[in-house]
């Protein structure tokens, strides 16, 4: 199935409403395209990370300051230029 949607001056398109479905994309929610090599690209819903809490059994009780520390962490060690 193809739809056909035009691309504004500001390079904004109308996702169609039956893609839009099929995908659970409602207003706010974050999409991310992919560009493949054949020059063709896709789009998908970005997954919140917070929503898959509780898919992952576990003994551990979940940890959000945690989690934010970890992430912190990673990109201080990323992206933070070290001292020579």
């Amino acid at each position: 199935m193809q739809f056909t949607t035009s691309v504004t001056q500001k390079g904004q398109a109308t996702i169609p409403a039956l893609i839009r479905k099929r995908l659970g994309i409602t207003p706010n929610t974050k999409i991310v395209f992919e560009l493949k090599d054949n020059n063709e690209a896709s789009i998908k819903p970005v997954v919140n990370f917070l929503s898959l809490r509780g898919s992952v059994k576990t003994d551990k009780p979940f940890d959000i300051n945690g989690m934010e520390k970890a992430i912190e962490d990673e990109i201080i060690t990323k992206y933070v230029e070290k001292p020579a």
